[in-house]
């Protein structure tokens, strides 16, 4: 999954007029991890969520998942959630939070959920592409300049997902930190 996601990640340098190489350094000591995700069916989908609506913090997601469906993405011109059809032999691959920033907008991360099925179980299996905990994330240079200022400050990585991951466990006084919070205001 990580020599898949490297080979997207060239792609991606490439498609912004990057050396295809570009975000090599930052995943030298990668922190990506793979997760087995499980949802039983539940006989009201209505009434909750298999994952709430989010966007990945990380650099990228390879989802592989079943034939059951339930993954939703967010429209962007309507607000609508609409349903990922679920395709045989197939990745699903969400931009994170990373890549917008390091793009400066030119990507962007996709919101998404997941719906519970009433009659059937649903498994699905992501893999998380994130870079060193000790990286510091921030626009490119090479894709900034005075008509194109950074959108964000630079923020790191560890500090980062470590906050956010803590609100995962506890109560927190303040919103869960997103990147929206390190955007530079105009």
């Amino acid at each position: 999954m990580f020599n898949l996601a490297s080979k997207l990640m060239e792609l991606i340098a490439l498609s912004l007029d990057l050396p295809a190489k570009r975000f090599v350094e930052f995943f030298e000591d990668h922190a990506s991890y793979l997760r087995l995700n499980h949802y039983p069916p539940f006989p009201s989908p209505d009434l909750a969520l298999g994952v709430g609506r989010h966007k990945d913090v990380g650099a990228l997601t390879i989802l592989a998942q079943d034939d059951v469906g339930g993954l939703e993405v967010k429209r962007k011109p309507d607000g609508e959630w609409v349903l990922v059809k679920p395709s045989p032999d197939s990745y699903i691959i969400n931009v994170g939070d990373i890549i917008q920033v390091w793009s400066n907008d030119a990507y962007e991360s996709v919101e998404h959920r997941v719906k519970l099925n009433s009659e059937k179980e649903r498994f699905s299996i992501p893999f998380f592409l994130n870079p060193a905990h000790y990286t510091m994330v921030k626009p490119l240079e090479e894709l900034t300049d005075e008509r194109n200022p950074a959108k964000y400050k630079a923020y790191n990585w560890g500090k980062f997902v470590v906050t956010r991951k803590r609100s995962n466990f506890m109560k927190l006084n303040v919103e869960n930190v997103q990147i929206s919070h390190f955007r530079v205001s105009e």
